[in-house]
């Protein structure tokens, strides 16, 4: 006779399971609907085109980005590829410190 047979000859029937042991409480309590956040609407007076500094920023981006556009593609036909490179590490760095002052003043507020 295999141990497995064994086994299952001399099993009761019975869970192990102890159910006295607040299993249903835990369990209504983990798989209980949640309950819905309330998240208020946002402030009005906060909105960006209401800013000054995030209008300027937006109207200097964009100049920024069709100067640079429009230097560029004349650039890429007429000159060198040294003065590409240099128009575009400009373009780049001043993206990123546009961007690191944005971040910045996030943690401000």
């Amino acid at each position: 006779m295999d141990t497995d047979e064994k086994k299952a000859g001399t099993s009761s029937g019975h869970d192990e399971i102890d159910f006295t042991s607040g299993y249903e409480t835990q369990y209504r309590k983990e798989y209980s609907p949640l309950k819905p956040v309330y998240v208020p609407p946002p402030d009005k007076r906060n909105a960006w085109f209401r800013s000054w500094s995030t209008i300027l920023l937006i109207v200097f981006l964009a100049s920024v980005f069709l100067l640079g556009t429009v230097l560029l593609v004349v650039q890429v036909f007429t000159a060198s590829a040294l003065q590409v490179l240099i128009i575009v590490a400009a373009y780049v760095a001043i993206a990123a410190l546009m961007i690191w002052l944005e971040v910045q003043s996030i943690k401000v507020r």
